[in-house]
């Protein structure tokens, strides 16, 4: 995970963040923990708050907060972001690339609908045949009744946790999703937008308000190992 901070005025100097699995550092890459050496160099700030497994980056010289986590085997990440600065895209850049404005690319995500409906017929099938777990040791069942410990409401951050350990079997995704979710109450000021589901993820129209929490969980089927977000 790759995370470049421009240059910025008088603020602060360009900076950049880089995490690996095992190795989520508590600085900048040039081992500094704030924007330098000018005058708003403390606006821009990288606090450890679990060491190797917790790390918060503050800029607040553009509103914005960055969640970096470790959990098992993977990264994660959370960004609270006004949306003036999501928009500002200079003239030139690839805006197919920002994640924080279009997604993911159509061709890369999954339909979870027909994923789960297989997944509950195989559940199903193997009960009628000989009462075995799927192929990573988890039923539809069983997934679910794991993710209830720890997510009791059956929104996103919940089929997230479902449809990781079906295509895992990795345990390590029920915390993943829990603490995605915990980012969010601790990102965002409207406790009733907590909770996202499926009806609200599938709206063609995304609100607009003074600020947009972008919680970007990449954790579904792991498939974050490297990634570029330049601020």
């Amino acid at each position: 995970l790759t995370i470049i901070f421009r240059n910025f005025q008088e603020c602060v100097e360009q900076k950049m963040y880089h995490a690996e699995t095992d190795d989520l550092p508590a600085a900048f890459a040039d081992g500094s923990k704030n924007g330098g050496d000018r005058y708003g160099a403390n606006t821009l700030r990288v606090v450890e708050k679990v060491p190797g497994q917790h790390v918060e980056i503050q800029a607040k010289y553009i509103g914005t907060t960055i969640v970096v986590r470790q959990v098992g085997r993977y990264l994660t990440f959370a960004v609270r972001m006004p949306e003036e600065v999501v928009n500002s895209v200079e003239e030139g850049e690839t805006q197919d690339l920002y994640l924080c404005l279009h997604g993911c690319p159509a061709n890369q995500r999954i339909d979870f609908r027909s994923f789960r409906a297989r997944a509950a017929e195989a559940t199903q099938s193997a009960s009628r045949t000989r009462g075995g777990a799927g192929t990573h040791g988890f039923t539809y069942k069983s997934a679910k009744a794991k993710c209830k410990e720890r997510l009791p409401v059956e929104d996103l951050y919940f089929q997230s946790c479902v449809f990781d350990l079906l295509s895992s079997g990795d345990i390590n995704f029920t915390m993943a999703a829990y603490y995605a979710f915990e980012d969010v109450k601790m990102l965002h000021s409207n406790s009733n937008r907590y909770h996202i589901y499926e009806n609200d993820a599938l709206s063609s129209a995304p609100q607009r308000g003074k600020n947009v929490l972008l919680v970007l969980v990449l954790n579904l089927l792991a498939i974050l190992l490297w990634s570029t977000a330049p601020l």
